[in-house]
């Protein structure tokens, strides 16, 4: 079985010129504004021009933690958003 490496390791894997999570986000947006349609359709592709770049200056994998902090994951072994104590 072949299977693919990318030449760069530490590079995330870009769909377009989206890296994933943004390639997630995009389509998703998109989905539900053509869905949606009318001025809220064009509001959430307006948002979706101020996020880009926004999510952009943040680290690798800020998605998956701001989903954390907003309570709509758990990461396995790892105290919730709203605790200020943890004890190992």
């Amino acid at each position: 079985m072949d299977e693919r490496l990318p030449q760069y390791l530490h590079r995330p894997v870009q769909i377009l010129w989206f890296d994933s999570q943004e390639f997630i986000v995009v389509m998703a947006t998109i989905f539900v504004a053509v869905i949606v349609g009318g001025i809220i359709g064009w509001m959430l592709a307006g948002a979706l021009l101020f996020f880009l770049p926004w999510k952009r200056s943040k680290p690798r994998g800020f998605i998956p933690h701001l989903a954390w902090r907003w309570g709509l994951t758990r990461l396995r072994r790892y105290p919730g958003p709203t605790q200020t104590r943890f004890f190992e």
